[in-house]
């Protein structure tokens, strides 16, 4: 756990209460023109129409009308679309208290709901409602950060999200200080006080909490409190006080129910609320478990978290507490895509399009991305959009200038609309640009010049059919287009497609045709390839190799994301110039990933040789790598990978490496099997990936021997010592992979708590063995995990990457085995029938993989127990597992009042 400490120290003295501007304060549902002022909080609340064009107006049963506020008497509904947003315009910069109130009511039949809600791209709270009349409030302060809020309800199962009020309080943006992300509220408590006060009564609406403890005493003031600081506490907060009731005490608090892996942020409020003696003094120190505050501590072994005001010797006075704030930070990992490019598709204001699923951020978060758009995600920056097809949505009126602001993209499909006016000339501004599709639409005019000079040059297809009579008319005179398909002598199957345009007469535009095919047909001849691309094409599908697609880079060269004139999203692997390793490494993964379908390997779709370029182009796979999501995504404090996303990842891994292994002929290694080499789709399939590495070896040959290539922490001890390399090499690796999942650790990092020993393997060896011997998993899973998992599945994976990673070879397990009857009775039909084993053999044939072996792979041994039995006394390890990984941070907060 992380702590922030703050305090503010306030004066005695007669002050009139400030009210804050900027409050906006809504009752959800209710017809445009409500208008209403509570009569408890005496808050004016309006209909929520204006901020929202989705969902449906209900009203609660007129029974639960007495039992609950007026705000709550109405409530919007949204049974259609998985996210439905409210937007609000403000100003960024701005700090808000934004509280969401839920509260059933029967205005349907189905009372028990679950579903989650939204800041933007980013989950807030989990909100869930069991009757009619449980009701549900959550609180959270956010810094703005552009001109404009989303607060979003996500559909997460079969139940309605529904909301009843929102309230929205402008905050002075120097009270609660916090660099980035929001604090959601945790606990607000009027220390001293025994009666509940109205949140009226509070500058900004805050609800405070009476609070009393036995062993302290209460002192109070009837005057009010000078506040000379952005906080604007109530009177009846700093009126009031607790000291300890034997005054040589300390005023001890105990913090519970805290998670351990997140931050909080501690405000202690202090104001002097007695008259003191010339001959009097109060003066105490803040400590957090028994040391003063000026961290970093490491957390207790217990992990208790203890604040004490204690008197220091010179003070004749006890300490005292008015009023104290607990929020837990929410770092918001999700950004939203850019202010301009958001703004700029916005469909129902611009065009009027109304399309359910164009809700909230087009980009962020993934699952979630508007239909139609496609983005390129880049770590620590805002989403961008690359890909915008609006093709029959029914749009009318001109191309709109703010499709300028999309500077990153690259595919424009505005067809079979009702669009009218001329092409805008921006179109032929915006370099990224790379496919323009105007076809079936009543444009008119003529295609700008500088447009049709990129168009002839190659640097723009630009698609223009039926496009309007008058711009058809202008256009081709000037403007053919012709493309040219030539069949593959070496392949049936693939085709190679290249478009020619030229702006010229026909019998030029004849003679250059048939010499591009000859030229075509020529290089065809001197150079094999399987589906061959051009190097001009993928230059232009990744902006000439911009370092702005660059999405990742390995051992023999760079990655980066490009768009063909398709349309499809591939990846290009660049080889290093001059690395002659490189260039065994670009022919063996040729060799070897044109050999290989599998649902969970990635595609190699083509490729390009040149004397200066090799290159290599793969499917696109947008969801980035498992060390991504595993690593880099939670220790930014984002969203932590669940268990059943890391069991599937786990399960689909192992069916490539294994189709690798034992379908191909002849056998091939990976040899570099790591998290960084799985990718993950958006559905959370891993495919592996960067073959780059791979030998293939044949049946008859036990080993390969070889220079040691690959990544520490993943080489099996054999592979490492001797470069002599198998299947169970990868089969090693596959086992810290396992681990990583299980832990939620990296193979090799020297700020975690094994930096003593070699490796994740070491560390975790002796740790497995205590788990299967007594099934308590504590000290080995991923702690943020908590105990979000099923205990034997846990068991199972643990037994399994314990197998994987033992020392000897011929111990670990193979990643598949062929002991499934069907499977092997597949296998004789195909030898009596001569049929050779190779690499295209269906990936869905059925086949038992890794952990669902039980006898062989994850089999109990004498020195490697399996007893399946539910973990028990968890928190015990937890705790002292936990204080190893973190640490305490806190700000020095050494008040004398």
């Amino acid at each position: 756990m992380r702590v922030v400490v703050l305090t503010t120290i306030c004066l005695l003295f007669i002050l009139p209460r400030v009210f804050s501007e900027g409050f906006i304060s809504l009752s959800c549902g209710s017809p445009r023109q409500t208008k209403f002022q509570d009569e408890v909080t005496g808050i004016s609340y309006i209909s929520d129409a204006e901020f929202i064009a989705t969902g449906v107006s209900s009203k609660i049963k007129s029974s639960y009308q007495s039992k609950t506020v007026q705000k709550n008497w109405h409530l919007r509904s949204f049974p259609r679309g998985l996210r439905n947003c409210y937007t609000f315009k403000l100003t960024s910069g701005d700090m808000y208290l934004i509280r969401t109130n839920f509260f059933h009511g029967g205005y349907d039949d189905n009372p028990s709901t679950d579903f989650s809600l939204h800041l933007g791209p980013n989950e807030w709270e989990k909100v869930s409602t069991a009757n009619e009349t449980d009701e549900k409030s959550f609180e959270i302060i956010h810094m703005l950060t552009r001109d404009r809020l989303q607060l979003c309800l996500v559909k997460t199962g079969d139940s309605t999200p529904f909301i009843s009020s929102i309230e929205m309080r402008r905050l002075y943006p120097d009270s609660y200080n916090f660099s980035h992300g929001s604090l959601k509220t945790f606990s607000r408590l009027d220390i001293g006080s025994k009666n509940k006060h109205s949140s009226r009564e509070d500058a900004f609406g805050r609800i405070w909490l009476p609070n009393t403890l036995k062993s302290w005493s209460t002192i109070s003031t009837n005057k009010s409190v000078n506040i000379q600081n952005a906080f604007q506490l109530p009177w009846h907060a700093m009126a009031t006080a607790s000291v300890p009731t034997e005054a040589d005490a300390p005023m001890n608090i105990s913090l519970t129910g805290v998670h351990p892996a997140s931050t909080y942020f501690v405000f202690l409020h202090l104001a002097e609320i007695q008259e003191l003696n010339q001959n009097e003094t109060r003066e105490f120190d803040i400590m957090y478990n028994g040391k003063r505050i000026n961290g970093p501590y490491s957390i207790t072994k217990n992990g208790q978290y203890i604040f004490s005001l204690q008197r220091t010797k010179r003070s004749t006075l006890p300490p005292l507490l008015n009023a104290m704030e607990i929020y837990l930070w929410n770092g918001l990992p999700e950004q939203e895509t850019g202010t301009k490019e958001g703004g700029s598709i916005n469909l129902t204001t611009l065009y009027g399009a109304n399309n359910i699923k164009w809700e909230g951020d087009p980009c962020a978060p993934l699952a979630y991305k508007w239909d139609g758009i496609d983005c390129r995600y880049v770590h620590n920056e805002p989403p961008t959009i690359t890909y915008l097809n609006l093709t029959a949505n029914g749009l009318t009126g001109e191309i709109l200038d703010s499709i300028s602001n999309l500077t990153s993209l690259q595919l424009l499909d505005l067809s079979n609309n009702s669009l009218n006016g001329s092409v805008p000339e921006f179109l032929a501004n915006m370099d990224s640009l790379k496919l323009i599709n105007l076809s079936s639409n009543q444009l008119s005019g003529s295609i700008p010049t500088r447009l049709l000079d990129k168009v002839q040059m190659g640097s723009v297809s630009l698609r223009y059919k039926n496009c309007g009579y008058e711009l058809d008319k202008q256009t081709i005179k000037s403007f053919k287009s012709f493309e040219i398909r030539l069949d593959s002598r070496a392949n049936k199957n693939n085709e190679e497609i290249i478009t020619i345009v030229a702006s010229v007469g026909a019998s030029l535009v004849l003679i250059l045709v048939i010499a591009a095919a000859l030229l075509l047909i020529f290089r065809r001849k001197r150079r094999a390839m399987i589906g061959g691309h051009l190097n001009s094409d993928l230059a232009q599908a990744t902006g000439n190799f911009s370092s702005s697609n660059l999405i990742g880079q390995g051992g023999f060269g760079h990655v980066h994301r490009g768009v063909l004139t398709d349309g499809t999203e591939v990846a290009v692997k660049q080889l290093k110039a001059g690395s002659g390793q490189g260039e065994r490494e670009f022919q063996a993964e040729i060799e070897v990933i044109s050999r290989v379908h599998h649902r969970h390997l990635v595609s190699l779709l083509g490729y390009c040789t040149t004397r200066s370029q090799r290159l290599l182009v793969y499917e696109f796979v947008p969801n980035k790598t498992l060390e991504f999501h595993l690593h880099d995504i939670a220790e930014k404090g984002g969203p932590v990978m669940e268990w059943e996303c890391r069991m599937k990842i786990a399960l689909g891994s192992s069916k490539g490496l294994s189709y690798l292994h034992d379908d191909c002929n002849p056998k091939t290694i990976h040899r570099d099997v790591k998290a960084a080499n799985i990718l993950i789709d958006d559905s959370y399939e891993a495919k592996v990936a960067d073959f780059g590495l791979a030998r293939c070896c044949s049946d008859t040959e036990t080993h390969v021997s070889t220079r040691i290539m690959g990544t520490f922490g993943y080489l099996a001890p054999e592979y490492a010592s001797s470069g002599h390399l198998t299947d169970k090499s990868d089969v090693f690796s596959f086992g810290v992979v396992l681990l990583e999942l299980i832990t939620g650790r990296r193979p090799v990092d020297k700020s975690q708590p094994f930096a003593d020993d070699d490796s994740i393997v070491d560390w975790a060896k002796p740790l497995m063995i205590q788990a299967l011997n007594d099934g308590n998993f504590d000290g080995l899973v991923d702690p943020r995990l908590e105990d979000n998992f099923d205990t034997s599945e846990m068991a199972r994976m643990v037994a399994c990457a314990a197998a994987s990673v033992r020392h000897s070879a011929k111990r670990r397990p193979k990643m598949s085995q062929d002991e499934n009857p069907e499977e092997a009775s597949c296998r004789r039909h195909h030898e009596d029938h001569h049929e050779e084993k190779h690499c295209g053999r269906p990936s869905d044939e059925p086949r038992d993989y890794f952990w669902q072996q039980s006898q062989e792979i994850c089999e109990p041994s004498s020195s490697l127990p399996l007893v399946q039995k539910s973990p028990h006394n968890q928190n015990l390890l937890l705790d002292d597992y936990q204080e190893r990984q973190d640490g305490l941070y806190i700000v020095q907060s050494n008040h004398r009042i």
